[in-house]
């Protein structure tokens, strides 16, 4: 693993700094995609089955919106997940009971967000399966 130099930002080009933070979120990106192995394999099993169980069963295209959201939002937790795995990591090396809390704590937020991506799954299909079109009980006749 490089080491990065830290390199203070230069705030009088406003240009330079979009293109460095865009560089730098992509270097995010491809650190998740190579070393996450929830990116690697349980959200792209989690997208491949709902979309075959979604064109089987025809979803809606708000429930695949929906599903879409909260997919980026686990994606976006298991980043800050995996930040702070980081972070505790480059704190100690030692064994803490303060360490593992955290790093626990972190982890159910991303495990808080598979639950609520499987249980809009699990609606929606069931809703498919009896015909139970659940977006028309929520407007008031």
């Amino acid at each position: 693993m490089s080491t990065l130099k830290f390199v203070k930002p230069d705030k009088s080009n406003l240009f330079v700094n979009i293109f460095r933070n865009i560089r730098d979120s992509n270097r995010g990106l491809l650190i998740m995609a190579k070393e996450s192995s929830t990116v690697q394999r349980l959200i792209p099993l989690e997208i491949i089955v709902g979309v075959i169980a979604g064109i089987i069963t025809g979803f809606t295209a708000l429930e695949y919106v929906i599903l879409a959201v909260i997919m980026v939002i686990l994606f976006t937790t298991e980043t800050i997940n995996s930040a702070i795995e980081e972070v505790n990591d480059l704190v100690t090396d030692e064994i803490s009971e303060k360490v593992k809390r955290s790093k626990d704590l972190a982890s159910a937020s991303v495990w808080i967000w598979h639950l609520m991506y499987m249980g809009a799954f699990v609606f929606f299909l069931v809703c498919h399966l009896v015909n139970f079109t659940w977006w028309t009980q929520l407007i008031p006749v």
